[in-house]
C-alpha cells in the first residue's frame, strides 16, 4: 500500500534539509527532531525517514542522542540511514528501536555485507539508491561512481532484498517535482518494493506517485515549506 513517508534529516543535533546534497546549502527548520516527529505523528504520520547526515558524511552513526530521543517520542515506524557501513552499526541502531535500517554506501561498496544484513534482518534492512544523471552516488553524495543505478538495483534483487529507496539527487530539495518516467521505468524493471525520494512539491505530486505500483514516497522540503500540509496527506484520496 502507497504510503507518505515524512523525512527528518539530522545534521548537528537539528533538522535541516540539503538541496541536492549539498551540505553548504543546508537549512535549519527546527533544533529538536523528537520535537517534529511528534507533529508528524499528531497529524497522522505512521512512518518517518530518518536521515543522520553527519553519519552519512563521516561514514559512522553520529546523531545517535537525538536519534534514541525521537525513538522515545513516538510510537509510528522509523527507518534510518547515514553512516551505517557494518554490522555493528546496524545491530546498534536496531538496539535503539530503530525498525529499518538503510544502508547506502555500503550497498555500493561491500556487497558481501549487504548479502549477510539481508540474510539475517530480511526485510528491515532497505537499500537507499542514490543516483545523480543515472550513477550512484556514495558517502553522503559526496562521492559519484560508475556503476549504474538500474545495475545496482538489479544485483540487489537478486541478493534477496525487498525494498530500495530510489533518490534521483539533482531534484532532491528542488521542489522541481518528481521524475515520473523513471519511476515507471524501475518498476518496470523489479519486482522490489521501491520508495520514490527527491523533487516532491505538491499534493499533486503525491498523488501522481500514488498512481504508480510505488510503495510509498518521502516528503521533505515541501512540508517544511508550508507547500503540502500533511494532514492532507492522510486522507482517504492519497
Amino acid at each position: 500500500m502507497f504510503e507518505p513517508i515524512p523525512a527528518i534529516d539530522i545534521l548537528g543535533g537539528q533538522v535541516v534539509r540539503l538541496t541536492q546534497g549539498d551540505y553548504t546549502r543546508a537549512k535549519v527548520y527546527a533544533s529538536d527532531p523528537a520535537v517534529v516527529a511528534r507533529q508528524w505523528a499528531a497529524a497522522g504520520a505512521q512512518f518517518l525517514h530518518l536521515v543522520d547526515l553527519d553519519g552519512a558524511r563521516s561514514g559512522r552513526p553520529v546523531n545517535l542522542a537525538a536519534i534514541k530521543k525521537l525513538r522515545q517520542n513516538v510510537n509510528c515506524r522509523l527507518e534510518l540511514g547515514g553512516g551505517l557501513r557494518t554490522a555493528a552499526d546496524v545491530a546498534q541502531v536496531f538496539a535503539l528501536g530503530i525498525d529499518y535500517a538503510i544502508l547506502g554506501s555500503a550497498a555500493l561498496q561491500n556487497k558481501p555485507l549487504t548479502q549477510e544484513l539481508v540474510q539475517k534482518y530480511g526485510a528491515r534492512i532497505i537499500i537507499g539508491v542514490d543516483a545523480r544523471d543515472g550513477r550512484a552516488a556514495a558517502s553522503g553524495w559526496l562521492e559519484d561512481s560508475e556503476v549504474d543505478a538500474l545495475d545496482l538495483i538489479k544485483e540487489l534483487e537478486k541478493i534477496g532484498v525487498q525494498k530500495i529507496i530510489y533518490t534521483e539527487i539533482n531534484r532532491d530539495g528542488t521542489l522541481s517535482g518528481p521524475d515520473l518516467a523513471l519511476y515507471r521505468k524501475l518498476l518496470d524493471s523489479t519486482r522490489m518494493e521501491i520508495i520514490a525520494s527527491g523533487g516532491v512539491a505538491s499534493l499533486a505530486d503525491v498523488q501522481a506517485l500514488s498512481a504508480l505500483r510505488l510503495d510509498g514516497v518521502i516528503i521533505g522540503k515541501a512540508l517544511y515549506e508550508g507547500k503540502i500540509n500533511i494532514r492532507d496527506l492522510y486522507t482517504p484520496s492519497i
